[in-house]
């Protein structure tokens, strides 16, 4: 290996000097951590070519319409970090707002139909995730299959009837305020969402599991983690988030359309590559990902105010994706380089 090779003794420089290591350190962090300063820059050229843009209302309005990606992009990190991805989480989301929909047109009370289709999120996900790490199958595979397969099943569910009109205490979730925050329901959620996986990322074994399964599998198997069980335990975890951002979506609309949630993933997979987490797994930080969501969030906001049509916002979602994972490949070759691998 070359890492195990030694230099001879009279040779007159090493291969990586102490300041080549300190450069790429910094530019390191710097491209995986730049997302901040870009969301800052950001916010500053829309504001000033914007006259409604740093409006309360326009604010609140951003925070709203990102608290879904949030949802969805915070345990779709810890399961990059892990080393695997879920290009499901739109389909999931849609064949859940679906089923909660006929649920609730069928006269179920609203916490059963919730738990319902939480539960039915929560096996998706398992089942996706023990075929991906026991069934050894390739993620693509699984994930793009589920992704095809689960929005075929809303449009099946659906029958061509979209359900709608779902009551006063349903709204609450997607319409409602937190009173003692001031804040919507949605937003508090995310932030719940989003408290709730830093603590378990950064205060607990099983966060710090999590990153050892990505960095090196091998390494974690033999050092007796759960290197199974655990991405698989995160895949449930992710579904049930598609769950949870299927509800605040059908609240908000008051509808169920098997269309909705499409091109989520996009969105969800940019925001975790632009916050800095790596495609291979075991590198990364939740406050990225915070900021990765609210760029896309401004941006497509921003975009709206000057009366852009809505079509490019995908437009928009792909060149992010392209950029992060560009990003994230520079910072890969910028990181072996420094480990005097390739």
């Amino acid at each position: 290996m070359i890492a195990t090779m030694s230099a001879p003794a009279t040779s007159p420089e090493p291969s990586l000097t102490v300041g080549d290591l300190r450069s790429s350190l910094n530019l390191t962090t710097l491209l995986r951590n730049g997302i901040v300063g870009a969301l800052i820059l950001e916010i500053i050229v829309f504001s000033i070519v914007a006259d409604r843009f740093l409006t309360v209302s326009n604010l609140r309005l951003i925070l709203l319409q990102t608290s879904v990606i949030l949802i969805l992009a915070v345990p779709s990190a810890i399961l990059l970090l892990s080393g695997y991805v879920d290009f499901a989480v739109g389909s999931t989301v849609g064949l859940c707002a679906v089923v909660l929909g006929r649920l609730l047109a069928g006269g179920w009370s609203v916490w059963s139909a919730c738990i319902t289709i939480v539960l039915m999120a929560l096996g998706i996900g398992l089942i996706q995730g023990g075929l991906v790490t026991y069934s050894k199958m390739p993620t693509f595979v699984v994930t793009l299959g589920a992704f095809t397969g689960l929005r075929g099943l809303a449009f099946v569910v659906n029958d061509g009837r979209i359900s709608n009109q779902f009551g006063r205490t349903f709204a609450h979730i997607g319409r409602g305020l937190v009173r003692v925050l001031d804040i919507p329901v949605p937003v508090g959620l995310a932030l719940l969402v989003f408290l709730i996986v830093t603590v378990f990322l950064y205060q607990t074994r099983w966060g710090r599991y999590v990153k050892a399964i990505g960095i090196n599998p091998t390494a974690a198997f033999r050092a007796g983690i759960k290197v199974k069980l655990i991405p698989m335990l995160l895949y449930g975890a992710t579904s049930v988030a598609a769950a949870i951002g299927a509800m605040i979506a059908v609240s908000r609309l008051d509808s169920a359309p098997p269309t909705l949630g499409e091109g989520l993933e996009l969105d969800v997979l940019s925001a975790v590559l632009l916050g800095g987490v790596a495609f291979s797994g075991g590198r990364g930080n939740l406050l990225g990902v915070f900021a990765g969501v609210l760029f896309i969030g401004v941006l497509n906001n921003g975009l709206l105010l000057f009366g852009v049509q809505p079509f490019w916002f995908r437009v928009s979602a792909g060149a992010a994706l392209v950029v992060a994972a560009g990003l994230d490949a520079i910072t890969r070759r910028i990181e072996d380089k420094r480990a005097g691998v390739g």
